[in-house]
């Protein structure tokens, strides 16, 4: 039985982008006026059959609703087009030991795994707002059992005779019942200045992406991580919905197509421009060209710090994510 998808995120632009070249001459998609439609004549040399369906698909429509549907049923005439020319590279935990050899000969990837989506700007938000996060859950969770303690500590203190002590012991218990204290003992109430510079450093490193990963674990217990910065816009629903439905961390298997951008670790990469970097460090006097190539140097190094490439880890340009059923 043929397997369904059901698409989490496409490219549309990419997709189609491809899909010109890949059957060589595929019908300009551009829409001129939302109140037309305008059947595109089919002007290609590729297989038989293939652009008429494709310039079909993408003809000059009013129906936006209906162009979504079809844009699904176009990516599967581009993916299959591209197995068939032999141009995609297939990962899952199944194989992964013997193709991630060939990966290199590749520039097409489809990978087959559980998923894990990191969205930076929800994680932003919780952080940014942590100190009123936890104070809420901290009235509604402990906030009953923190009064009894409380109740418990002032009866100590009254049943206390005489007056200096009696005094001296309302004082002590004022202090150590703040609530707020009671909060950052239970991990509730963190330091205000320590979260805004929290925020600030992930917002430059990250710049609210929303990631998606999908680790692969061989035979020989190894991991490759796939990773995927997947355009807010491409989404066939918003993040909330889909982390709601999926969970971060998901039990259903996703299957991430898209362009190999990023492969080589640190230590590959680094031998490729240190030869650069050695002539450009000689120099006393720099121009602003050699200037700004030291400054995207010492950029990268600080980029690495917290956003790098893992050196096991494949960065890939998504073009398409979604689930079979």
């Amino acid at each position: 039985m043929k397997k369904l998808r059901s698409f989490i995120y496409l490219d549309n632009y990419k997709m189609y982008s491809i899909s010109s070249q890949l059957f060589e001459g595929l019908t300009e998609y551009i829409v001129k006026s939302e109140t037309t439609s305008k059947k595109e004549e089919e002007s290609q040399k590729g297989p038989i059959g293939s652009g008429k369906i494709l310039a079909d698909i993408i003809e000059k429509d009013t129906n936006r609703t209906e162009k979504k549907f079809l844009h699904d049923f176009s990516y599967n005439l581009f993916e299959e087009a591209l197995f068939k020319e032999n141009r995609v590279l297939d990962l899952n935990s199944n194989n992964i030991l013997e193709n991630i050899q060939k990966i290199n000969d590749f520039s097409f990837v489809k990978v087959s795994g559980n998923a894990v989506f990191n969205d930076l700007k929800i994680i932003e938000e919780t952080i940014g707002n942590f100190n009123k996060i936890g104070e809420a859950l901290g009235y509604v969770t402990q906030k009953a059992k923190y009064d009894e303690e409380v109740a418990e500590l002032k009866k100590v203190v009254n049943s206390i005779t005489d007056r200096n002590q009696k005094a001296k012991a309302t004082s002590m218990v004022k202090s150590q019942t703040d609530f707020k204290k009671y909060l950052r003992e239970n991990g509730l109430n963190m330091d205000d200045d320590f979260l805004k510079h929290l925020v600030y450093v992930l917002d430059y490193g990250y710049n609210q992406q929303f990631e998606v990963q999908i680790p692969i674990k061989s035979e020989n217990e190894t991991f490759q991580l796939f990773s995927a910065q997947l355009q807010r816009e491409n989404l066939k629903e918003n993040e909330y919905s889909i982390i709601k439905k999926y969970s971060r961390e998901t039990e259903k298997e996703f299957q991430l197509f898209g362009i190999l951008t990023q492969k080589l670790t640190a230590e590959s990469k680094q031998e490729i421009f240190n030869e650069l970097k050695k002539n450009n460090d000689g120099i006393e006097n720099p121009n602003m060209k050699e200037a700004l190539m030291n400054m995207v140097s010492l950029l990268t190094n600080l980029e690495t710090t917290f956003t790098g490439k893992l050196n096991y880890e494949y960065v890939i340009d998504p073009i398409a994510l979604y689930i079979e059923i």
